[in-house]
């Protein structure tokens, strides 16, 4: 069940997600406006945001936890499309309003939420917005062919090399060692993400922790120890870029 927090209105002035976010993209006096059109909400874990093709009403940014996102096909089989986390956007203003697909909690999770129009509406007086948005759009886009290739053409530690580089870019803070990788996601729906058997992912994490590529802490914790040879066995020119990412 949905949950609004005893402090329903943010408070931007503290939010960890402020400098990494859409919030970002605009300066102090705008950033107030922006708050006073969202409250606060949580989400415990395991709980659905939205269903595929859920008419959405709703925009969020996520400020702290983790969802995954699925679709269904008719057979009753799920496809892990992605992942989302702090400081990601959740939710669109696509003219269409059928979610794409369906929005779980993997943990507890906090957002700022916004009504759909009233979010669109400020949208499109601040156009350093408008420009995240569209940058932001065209990652997604990237990253939807690279996974397609990553599924269709690389071997599985290659597949897992390259989701390990890409989790140790996101949802980091200035702090934060690079090279520590949260795994808060089930072993399972990575697997269902890399399009392999929970099995064959959990061989592969111990072949790649055995050849000294990585270091399990605990099952959502890893440690990246070469990230050299990760970068080569993933295909990888350079390390992946921080990005924000939509989840629509």
């Amino acid at each position: 069940m949905l949950c609004v927090t005893k402090n329903a209105r943010p408070d931007c002035r503290h939010c960890v997600v402020r400098h990494i976010s859409l919030c970002s993209h605009i300066n102090s006096i705008e950033r107030a406006q922006f708050q006073a059109l969202s409250k606060r909400y949580r989400f415990d874990r395991s709980q659905i945001i939205f269903e595929q093709d859920d008419d959405i009403k709703k925009v969020f940014v996520i400020t702290r936890g983790m969802v995954k996102l699925y679709r269904s096909a008719r057979n009753g089989k799920q496809q892990v499309t992605g992942f989302l986390g702090t400081g990601d956007l959740l939710g669109s203003i696509k003219r269409s309003a059928g979610a794409h697909c369906t929005a779980e909690t993997i943990t507890d999770l906090e957002v700022c939420a916004f009504e759909k129009e009233p979010f669109a509406d400020f949208i499109r007086i601040h156009p350093s917005l408008c420009f995240a948005l569209l940058v932001t759009a065209m990652d997604e886009i990237e990253a939807q062919y690279d996974h397609a290739i990553l599924l269709g053409r690389k071997l599985v530690p290659e597949r897992l090399a390259a989701f390990l580089l890409l989790l140790s870019q996101r949802w980091k803070m200035d702090d934060e060692d690079p090279n520590l990788v949260h795994t808060l996601m089930p072993r399972k729906d990575i697997a269902d993400h890399l399009g392999v058997t929970s099995e064959t992912i959990s061989r592969t994490f111990s072949r790649l922790s055995t050849d000294g590529l990585i270091k399990i802490l605990d099952s959502k914790l890893v440690l990246l120890k070469n990230v050299p040879r990760l970068q080569q066995l993933a295909g990888f020119e350079e390390m992946p870029s921080h990005r924000m990412a939509i989840g629509l």
